[in-house]
């Protein structure tokens, strides 16, 4: 038999559990009837909050985007926006199965676009102009997202992380016509991914560094 449920519903407490059952099983096997029987009521009992499946998982993104910390203002805006796209990678480690429709999903709450704000305010107060703000907030968002998608999905070189995943391993390529892959196949299975991810992080901060240097000489 089904739980009942005795005490009230919110939509918080609908988002916090919708969050949950979507990092234990993934968005594919996500159901409205599933997170009801979590909840011990009817999946009719969660459309009186959500007209629909869509509008939940907007809320799942939103909540999952809203846990991302905001760093300290007092520190310079290479370091600020450096500690935001820090913050950016940890949600895709917490929620792996929410954090790709981070990137495609149309944002439909202006709650969820407060980190872009945030990250084009800290571009704007550094000098940049509101077009090169946009190019440095692309290039890093770009940069960060696609990064920590190959992250947890698993980089293409690296050897597999169990006997589901048939990617091949770069360790057993010929070496004779994949020279520069066999030498670098030591670096992939001992890679620091947080160090690596920071390096080109640091590599696009100079560059636009260098920009902002270039247009106040």
């Amino acid at each position: 038999m089904r739980p009942q449920r005795r005490e009230p519903l919110d939509r918080e407490q609908i988002v916090r559990a919708a969050v949950c059952v979507v990092d234990r099983d993934g968005l594919e096997r996500f159901s409205m009837r599933g997170l009801g029987r979590e909840l011990g009521v009817e999946a009719m009992a969660l459309y009186h909050y959500f007209p629909s499946k869509d509008a939940l998982v907007d809320a799942i993104v939103q909540a999952v985007v809203a846990e991302m910390k905001r760093p300290p203002a007092v520190l310079d805006w290479q370091e600020r926006l450096r500690g935001e796209f820090l913050a950016y990678r940890q949600v895709a480690h917490a929620h792996p199965h929410v954090f790709p429709l981070l990137g495609r999903r149309p944002v439909k709450n202006p709650e969820a676009l407060l980190p872009v704000e945030h990250m084009l305010d800290i571009l704007r107060t550094a000098g940049f102009s509101p077009k090169q703000s946009l190019s440095a907030f692309r290039t890093l968002s770009s940069y960060a997202f696609g990064y920590a998608l190959s992250e947890i999905r698993g980089f293409a070189l690296e050897p597999a992380r169990d006997e589901s995943d048939d990617r091949f391993d770069v360790r057993t390529v010929d070496a004779e016509r994949f020279p520069r892959m066999r030498e670098v196949a030591p670096h992939v299975t001992a890679c620091d991914h947080e160090v690596e991810f920071k390096s080109g992080m640091d590599a696009i901060l100079a560059g636009l560094l260098a920009e902002l240097k270039s247009v106040r000489t």
